[in-house]
């Protein structure tokens, strides 16, 4: 079975779609192997604002920030039961046809600076790149609160606009998957791109 790699945007937090977005994976992982890198969301904000008030170095906000995204993953278990948390990277059963998605606590990533080093130019968005290259995903989708028209969905004018990390541009070159981009009223879009057509009469309907 294909893999796919959904970042699942921590500005989503306080949105009706959140919901809907994880009933949907939930949906696609009936027919393709679906595991979630969770974003940071207000949590990685805090780190954000206690690093300038408190002038620690970057090593420790990275930390912090990895654990932010393992907050906001925990909360998204809780939201959703069907979704099952991992952290050891070498855990095969995300490729084993698990028929529901698997989240991914980025915590390995607290002891192994060799790639993703710490900085703020390595957020949720890189990590999940790093995942999916090392995971051999087929497919890496973006999801964010944001609209953005076709024409801008650039990886120079994302980055630019501050809509994704500039680690991502160091790590693109490694990945040779699909990256595919969602907003958040996109939901029910997942399933045309990850699910075949033989099998989209048993997809959701939300």
């Amino acid at each position: 079975m294909s893999l796919t790699v959904i970042k699942l945007g921590g500005s989503l937090l306080n949105s009706t779609e959140l919901p809907l977005w994880l009933e949907s994976i939930v949906s696609i992982s009936r027919h393709s192997n679906v595991v979630i890198v969770p974003g940071g969301g207000v949590f990685a904000e805090q780190v954000r604002k206690m690093q300038t008030t408190y002038q620690f170095d970057d090593r420790h906000a990275h930390c912090m920030a990895l654990l932010a995204m393992a907050q906001y993953g925990h909360l998204l278990a809780g939201i959703n039961p069907a979704i099952r948390i991992i952290s050891d990277f070498n855990d095969s059963t995300f490729t084993s046809g698990n028929k529901s998605p698997l989240l991914w606590l980025p915590l390995v990533l607290m002891n192994d600076f060799s790639e993703i080093t710490p900085s703020w130019d390595f957020t949720s968005d890189s990590i999940a790149l790093w995942f999916a290259r090392r995971a051999g995903a087929d497919s890496l989708v973006l999801v964010k609160s944001r609209f953005i028209p076709e024409l801008q969905k650039t990886f120079d004018k994302l980055i630019e606009n501050g809509l994704l990390d500039k680690g991502f541009q160091k790590l693109i070159s490694g990945y040779e998957g699909n990256i595919l981009w969602f907003d958040k009223s996109q939901y029910r879009e997942l399933q045309t791109i990850l699910v075949p057509d033989e099998l989209s009469k048993e997809s959701i309907i939300l």
